[in-house]
C-alpha cells in the first residue's frame, strides 16, 4: 500500500495531494469535535512531547492544532473534503506550525499511519468497523487509538468516558493495540551514547519495549527509535512482535 513518507511535515505542504482523490463518497459528515472533547480526547491518550498523532478525517484541524500547540506533538491529519484540507493548511501556516503538523488530501483508508503512536477520529460506528483491519494491521502494539462518539466493533475500550459540553454529553472511547514488541539483545558493542546505554541495559529478551519506557520514564517512540540504533550497531538482533 503507498502511503505518505515518514515525517510529511519535511515536505512543502502543496505536495501532499495530489489531483487524483476523485469520485470519493463522503461516508461521514463533517461535525467538528467540540474543543473540550478533542482536548481530553488527547488527554486520555497520554500524548507526550516529540509523540506523533493522526487524525482520520482531520476537518478544520483542530485536534492537529491542539496536539502540537498545548501538548508538544508532532501531527498529521488527512482530510478528504478539498474545502476542509485548504482551510486546516491555511490555519497551520498562519499559526506557524507547519515545522510541527501536516495536512494531507486523501482518503484515510489509502494513508499508511504505522508511524502513530496516536489515533483520533470522529466518524461512525459503520466506518470504524471497515477501518478496524487497517488498524490491527499497520499500526504497533501500544499505539492509542481515541474514538469519539462511536465505538470500534470487537475491540474492548480500556476507558469509557462521558465528557460534557455545553447542552450534550459526548462518549470517548480509548483503546489501546494489543501485543508486546520484545527486543533480543545481540553482540556486545561498546555505546557511547547515555540514553542507548539505559536502553541497552535493559534488554533481556523478556522485557518488552513498552516495559522499558515505564521503566525509564520516557516515551515508546524514543525506546523504538533507540531500539532500532542499537540494532543498526549489533547490539539488538531482532525485535520480535508477540500478538
Amino acid at each position: 500500500m503507498g502511503g505518505p513518507p515518514s515525517w510529511p511535515w519535511d515536505l512543502p505542504l502543496v505536495s501532499l495531494y495530489g489531483a487524483g482523490v476523485t469520485g470519493l463518497m463522503y461516508d461521514v459528515p463533517f461535525v467538528a469535535t467540540p474543543e473540550v472533547v478533542a482536548r481530553r480526547m488527547l488527554q486520555l491518550a497520554r500524548v507526550r512531547p516529540g509523540e506523533v498523532v493522526y487524525d482520520l478525517g482531520s476537518g478544520d484541524g483542530r485536534i492537529v492544532i491542539i496536539a502540537v500547540r498545548e501538548f508538544g506533538a508532532r501531527a498529521v491529519g488527512i482530510e478528504i473534503r478539498r474545502d476542509l484540507y485548504e482551510h486546516s493548511v491555511a490555519r497551520v501556516r498562519d499559526l506557524g506550525l507547519a515545522d510541527r503538523a501536516a495536512i494531507i488530501h486523501a482518503n484515510f483508508f489509502n494513508v499508511d499511519v504505522s508511524n502513530a503512536d496516536v489515533v483520533t477520529m470522529y466518524l461512525l460506528t459503520s466506518v470504524n468497523e471497515k477501518l478496524k483491519p487497517k488498524l490491527e494491521r499497520e499500526l504497533k502494539p501500544g499505539v492509542r487509538v481515541v474514538s469519539h462518539d462511536f465505538e470500534v466493533p470487537g475491540w474492548r475500550p480500556i476507558v469509557v468516558e462521558e465528557v460534557y459540553e455545553d447542552w450534550r454529553s459526548h462518549k470517548v472511547y480509548l483503546y489501546k493495540m494489543p501485543g508486546r514488541e520484545v527486543p533480543v539483545p545481540g553482540r556486545a558493542v561498546l555505546v557511547d551514547d547515555d540514553r542507548l546505554r539505559k536502553v541497552a541495559s535493559l534488554i533481556d529478551g523478556s522485557t518488552s519495549l513498552e516495559e522499558i519506557a515505564v521503566k525509564l520514564g520516557v516515551t515508546l517512540r524514543s525506546v523504538r527509535e533507540a531500539v532500532e540504533r542499537l540494532r543498526e550497531l549489533g547490539a539488538v538482533k531482532e525485535v520480535r512482535v508477540i500478538k
